[in-house]
């Protein structure tokens, strides 16, 4: 039976089942039927999964606090009428269908506010990019609910390659995903309502696969495919085309690298560890900006060089300059150093 699953899934997905995976299958294959049927199940789903998500938010709640209710609401988005106003793209002289290729629903309670309530995540998976639009277009102008381009956050941000493990993940995943897509819109990282909460590693930040993850030379290689946030974080605005790169190399000055010594040497691997998160890299006001016109190496150098150039190693104590006093936190010790500047002009005019 498990060489039969893995035979699947390599037709499924085109890529061998991962090793770790035997520990959680094989006793699930020699139990009972209904833990074989789940297996196959959730390879299904898995090869159901496409690139273009689109998350139904603002869901009025009385939808989905029973099993009924939840019936209810898969009736109503059954009905012509949803089909006609949601998956219908009224911009071609024949109107063509936009239906999903397949939803995803993940109901869970969540017990972070003072009283546990019943939420639900779902989502919708088009054939194409075109059909992704057409169906945001749609739910956004005429909707009752929300739709929410997830599409970003299972699609690696160096060479845009789907990420169906992690897309996985993410639809299972039993927090609210709307904040999670916010937080790493933001901030890089999703450190949950808390930053006692766990959260699941694989999804907890910023989209990255294996392949691209400690390489330079594919790093350097998908610059002008790099996935690129607006607003700095503020709306799920991205953008990544090749185009949009150049015109934000033409509109900002490529760093000078002449003065940097030829034989420097980074002490990072890649670009991606320069920063401490990957937004930095494609933000033209940061400080670590990734400009199109360097290669991978020259802008590890070029870093390097710039964090050399701002310490003083002629300075005996780094720490003892009037910067330091400036930004001292300890009042007691501000006190302190005004007494004793007081005492020392009073001993030298006498």
């Amino acid at each position: 039976m498990y060489l039969l699953i893995s035979q699947l899934f390599i037709a499924i997905t085109g890529r061998n089942i991962p090793e770790e995976a035997f520990d959680v299958l094989f006793p699930l294959l020699q139990g009972e039927r209904k833990g074989r049927e789940d297996v196959c199940l959730g390879v299904t789903d898995y090869s159901r999964q496409t690139p273009h998500q689109i998350l139904l938010g603002s869901i009025p709640c009385e939808f989905y606090q029973s099993w009924e209710q939840f019936l209810e609401l898969k009736k109503k988005m059954r009905t012509k009428e949803w089909k006609n106003r949601y998956y219908l793209d009224r911009n071609t002289n024949i109107a063509r269908k936009c239906k999903p290729v397949w939803e995803s629903k993940t109901i869970w309670v969540d017990r972070t506010a003072e009283e546990p309530w019943t939420r639900l995540n779902y989502i919708l998976y088009m054939k194409s990019e075109e059909d992704k639009k057409v169906v945001l277009h749609n739910i956004n102008q005429y909707g009752d609910i929300r739709g929410i381009d997830v599409s970003w956050m299972n699609c690696c941000v160096f060479c845009g390659e789907f990420m169906r493990q992690r897309s996985y993940s993410f639809k299972s995943d039993k927090s609210d995903i709307e904040y999670m897509c916010k937080q790493i819109n933001r901030f890089g990282y999703n450190y949950g309502s808390n930053f006692a909460s766990s959260q699941k590693r694989n999804i907890s930040g910023v989209p990255i696969c294996g392949l691209c993850e400690g390489s330079k030379e594919r790093q350097g290689e998908h610059r002008m495919n790099m996935l690129s946030r607006g607003d700095w974080g503020e709306t799920l605005y991205h953008e990544r085309s090749e185009d949009y790169h150049r015109n934000l190399g033409d509109m900002y000055e490529k760093p000078d690298i002449r003065q940097i010594p030829v034989d420097l040497v980074s002490g990072n691997k890649t670009p991606l560890e320069c920063v401490i998160t990957y937004w930095e890299l494609t933000d033209p006001m940061s400080d670590y900006y990734w400009h199109p016109d360097l290669t991978a190496d020259e802008y590890m150098r070029w870093i390097e060089h710039t964090h050399l150039s701002d310490l003083n190693f002629d300075d005996p104590d780094l720490l003892d300059d009037d910067l330091w006093d400036q930004v001292e936190e300890d009042p007691l010790c501000v006190v302190e150093d005004v007494i004793d500047g007081i005492i020392q002009q009073l001993e030298e005019s006498q």
